[in-house]
């Protein structure tokens, strides 16, 4: 049984409907819903990502699953690159030399070396997987969380429970509480060292 075989009955459970009334895509739907709502709110140090791209051109097209950038800076030496607003970045009288910008999905840098290139490397919060065949970090570590979100986004859009205020209430607690932490744990006083396993921005 995948993991999502194994949660879509949970969340029937707690909602106390058969599958002939809302069935396996309804609730896959509701469950969607919810991951869409965390990633959308929630920074767990679980959603952080580490990528790098060797760049020969000043822009770079972003991975598909980023949602907000930590760091940025250039590989394996360098100091963090300082994000700059566009107005400014393209701006002449503005040294741009370790500045970034965004501009949609693309990362755009000020100088680099065209003829040898840069590596780039940088990390960012990804959005969660959809949990599937394969299980994700939020079903792992938040189950939580993650079934109350689901709770509350089937009684907003399709299930009448008097239950709803109270679940929306807890997820935005705890969504807080994660994100506080987090914040917390980038400042614990350990060095960390960079996974060796790292990937290309594709």
């Amino acid at each position: 049984m995948t993991p999502i075989q194994e949660f879509i009955p949970v969340i029937r459970s707690w909602l106390a409907i058969d599958p002939e009334i809302y069935p396996d895509d309804i609730v896959t739907n509701w469950i969607r819903m919810a991951e869409e709502y965390l990633s959308e709110t929630l920074r767990s140090r679980y959603m952080v990502q580490i990528d790098w791209m060797k760049l020969v051109e000043g822009r770079v097209e972003l991975p598909k699953d980023w949602l907000e950038l930590d760091t940025v800076r250039f590989y394996p030496q360098g100091k963090p690159l300082i994000w700059a607003p566009r107005d400014e970045f393209y701006t002449p009288q503005y040294d741009i030399c370790n500045r970034y910008t965004i501009v949609g999905n693309y990362i755009i840098l000020g100088k680099i070396d065209t003829v040898t290139g840069v590596d780039l490397e940088i990390s960012y919060y990804q959005r969660i997987p959809p949990i599937g065949d394969e299980t994700n970090w939020l079903y792992q570590y938040n189950p939580r969380l993650f079934t109350l979100a689901v709770l509350w986004h089937a009684a907003a859009y399709a299930v009448e429970d008097q239950r709803v205020a109270g679940w929306q209430q807890a997820v935005e607690s705890m969504v807080d509480t994660i994100n506080t932490s987090s914040q917390r744990s980038r400042h614990s006083g350990s060095i960390l060292v960079a996974n060796k396993n790292r990937r290309s921005f594709g």
